[in-house]
């Protein structure tokens, strides 16, 4: 029931983003996710080199992780991980209108646009997957 859930919310978001391969490829995903970009608005307002997911979530994403700029503490990003919002009472990905929020505000600031929805499915792929 999980998996069907993080799936629908998945479709969802490609739905929203535009067409792409609804399942994702999960490697694709996870290069995605190591990969760090320099000169991008992250790089420079943390005053490091360069910035990519991996920066802020760390290497396993099963674990919880502090943001490298603003020490907050960010749960873990797998699905798996069951993290779930103290706020909202979520779990991740559930819902999809705050999903494309982070998508939004992170591509930008790490790629200096947004996300493609291929991006956005192969990226959910690898948290899935995880």
């Amino acid at each position: 029931m999980k998996s069907v859930k993080l799936l629908v919310c998945a479709l969802a978001l490609v739905a929203v983003a535009g067409t792409a391969q609804a399942a994702g490829d999960a490697a694709a995903g996870k290069a995605f996710y190591d990969k760090e970009h320099a000169g991008n608005k992250y790089a420079t307002s943390a005053g490091v080199a360069a910035v990519g997911c991996v920066s802020c979530h760390g290497a396993n994403p099963k674990s919880e992780t502090k943001h490298i700029k603003t020490g907050k503490m960010s749960g873990p990003m797998a699905a798996s991980a069951g993290w779930v919002d103290p706020k909202t009472g979520s779990k991740r990905f559930a819902n999809a209108k705050k999903v494309a929020k982070w998508f939004k505000r992170n591509c930008k600031g790490v790629l200096g646009r947004e996300c493609t929805a291929t991006e956005k499915a192969n990226f959910i792929a690898y948290l899935k997957s995880q």
